[in-house]
């Protein structure tokens, strides 16, 4: 979220906060200018309607509190914990993939699974090749290289093949026999 974003939701909270405490007065107290407000049901329907706007606009002000977003695994050590960034495990992954064959581009996102790690991986590729095979073997040695490297349990490996590459971009290589 920008921080544009930001200051407009706490402008937001702050205006919902006050006609919230401004509706409930109403409705309590029964003043307002509309007669059919201070009658019976309606005066509790605004101070429930007060409550709940009320509520909604304390729980955006304090949006960002409490949520923790956690950007590394930790591993029991032997003398303490050891934390891996998503960053270190991004570029294990991204060193992985550029090495397959008919890969042109290569970028991973990680995230945090239930036992583990999911790893997103948005490829692009060169033309003629068999994108299944080739997608299959993306998720075979990304997966293996980053447990076998760290040691994290590697729930998901999900290849979203996102274009062609064009023939310029990318030199071919001499293979040496």
């Amino acid at each position: 979220m920008s921080y544009l974003d930001r200051i407009l939701l706490v402008i937001f909270s702050i205006v919902s906060l006050a006609g919230a405490v401004g509706l409930f007065l109403l409705g309590l107290l029964g003043f307002s200018p509309i007669s059919i407000v201070s009658q019976y049901p309606w005066y509790i329907y605004a101070i429930v309607i007060a409550i709940v706007w009320f509520v909604l606009g304390l729980r955006f002000l304090f949006y960002r509190i409490g949520s923790t977003d956690v950007d590394y695994v930790v591993l029991p050590g032997e003398f303490g914990n050891i934390r891996i960034s998503f960053e270190t495990i991004r570029q294990l992954a991204n060193r992985t993939g550029k090495t397959v064959k008919g890969v042109s581009e290569f970028d991973t996102r990680v995230r945090n699974g239930q036992q583990g790690i999911w790893l997103a991986i948005r490829v692009r590729v060169l033309a003629d090749m068999d994108l299944n095979a080739m997608s299959k073997e993306i998720q075979v040695q990304v997966k293996e290289y980053v447990e076998q490297t760290t040691g994290v349990t590697v729930e998901r490996v999900t290849v979203h093949i996102a274009e062609l590459a064009s023939q310029t971009a990318k030199v071919s290589k001499a293979w040496v026999d």
